[in-house]
């Protein structure tokens, strides 16, 4: 059958995908630590890799059901024009977001995804678009760049009140402290009520006796591994913790750009494989091709991202990181308990917003590179139509092939 030889190019396709989100949205949780030099780009690309794969497993999911079905309910349609269609939308997000990493261009995935998902829709079945649910994905796109823009500058004038007076060995391990058992605690209630489907009672009891014992653990090994903790160095720890969550919510919203729209054709293809477990599959093999992505061609928009927007330092560097990693966790996990399902935002907005509202925390206007700004917001504006026009040709050639 050839809706089957399309769908196994499909998953090839999906591959490449997470290929170019590697490539790509590598910049987005570990540009702050390079730019700010607290770790070197070959080992901020490991914990990178390590952590998206775990968020990208046990959360991504929650996302996946938004891209998959949100926009546009694929249930209802023929199996052809739903593998037909998934093909079109990857490779037309492929292709647009290959071009911008090979320009050294951030570029968001999800948006290219949605425009390519929109696109063949708009050939295929245009009376199915979900014109509701698109319209919040849209209203996310402009409100999550905001957001980061206002939390970091926020952030970076807390971060510098805070440092700004000499504390004490015991207050830099306690906030440290802090901070890993509200990020540890926020991950497992997720995980425990999502993922495990565990009551709210027992949900919210053991992610808070797990978060208060694995953060002591964390900070001894910390305190025994490295000594003293001086404000640099504990900024250093909190730009590191800030890198590993941000990579792990990036894995948690993103990893459904690149296998997402193959849920639905995969069930129907297999004759009905449960939901959970085909998502988890999918998860897995786009873990591995963000990895082999961001250790191939991640540097390309490391470099634009890091150093060519602002100048940053270990405490802009950390407002900016925790800016960003809380506006995708939250877009993420937030909406998934009041509406079912999370919103899938543009993960490079959100970074490039963190960036900015730092640099304008730091020197006004003059903090930002209106040059290199201006290069992103101009890919940014032709990412959508470019991959919808992309999509809807390639779904008009494939149905003429195959005779949907």
């Amino acid at each position: 059958m050839i809706e089957l030889l399309v769908y196994v190019v499909g998953i090839f396709l999906a591959f490449y995908m997470a290929w170019c989100l590697g490539a790509n949205d590598a910049a987005n949780p570990t540009e702050c630590a390079v730019g700010a030099g607290v770790v070197s780009m070959k080992k901020a690309l490991l914990l990178f890799v390590i952590f998206v794969a775990i968020g990208g497993i046990l959360l991504g999911p929650f996302v996946m059901k938004t891209v998959d079905r949100g926009i546009i309910p694929r249930e209802e349609l023929d199996t052809d024009v739903v593998v037909a269609g998934s093909f079109s939308a990857v490779l037309a997000a492929c292709l647009w977001v290959t071009f911008s990493s090979w320009a050294g261009i951030p570029v968001s995935t999800t948006h290219s995804t949605i425009g390519g998902v929109l696109g063949f829709g708009v050939v295929a079945c245009f009376s199915y678009i979900n014109w509701g649910k698109l319209a919040m994905v849209v209203i996310s796109m402009v409100a999550s760049p905001l957001l980061s823009i206002f939390v970091a500058w926020g952030l970076f004038h807390l971060f510098q009140r805070y440092f700004k007076k000499p504390r004490s060995e015991r207050s830099n391990l306690m906030m440290i402290y802090i901070l890993i058992f509200f990020l540890s605690f926020g991950t497992l209630v997720s995980v425990f009520k999502e993922v495990l489907k565990w009551g709210a009672f027992l949900s919210i009891s053991s992610s808070l006796i797990a978060s208060l014992g694995f953060s002591a653990v964390v900070v001894f090994a910390l305190k025994k591994t490295h000594g003293k903790f001086e404000a640099e160095k504990s900024l250093g720890y909190l730009l590191i913790i800030a890198l590993c969550f941000s990579a792990f919510a990036f894995g948690a919203n993103d990893m459904a750009n690149s296998t997402g729209v193959f849920v639905t054709p995969t069930q129907k293809l297999t004759g009905g494989t449960p939901t959970g477990t085909v998502m988890f599959l999918l998860a897995a093999l786009g873990a591995l091709g963000i990895a082999v992505g961001g250790f191939t061609w991640g540097y390309r928009v490391i470099m634009t991202s890091a150093y060519r927007i602002t100048r940053l330092d270990p405490l802009s560097g950390a407002a900016a990181e925790y800016s960003n990693a809380l506006t995708v966790f939250l877009f993420t996990v937030v909406p998934t308990f009041l509406v079912g399902f999370g919103i899938p935002i543009s993960t490079t907005h959100s970074s490039i917003g963190s960036i900015i509202g730092v640099g304008l925390a730091m020197r006004g206007m003059a903090g930002v590179s209106r040059q290199t700004t201006s290069r992103i917001l101009i890919f940014w504006a032709l990412t959508i139509p470019a991959a919808a026009l992309i999509s809807g040709s390639v779904y008009w050639l494939l149905s003429w092939v195959m005779g949907i």
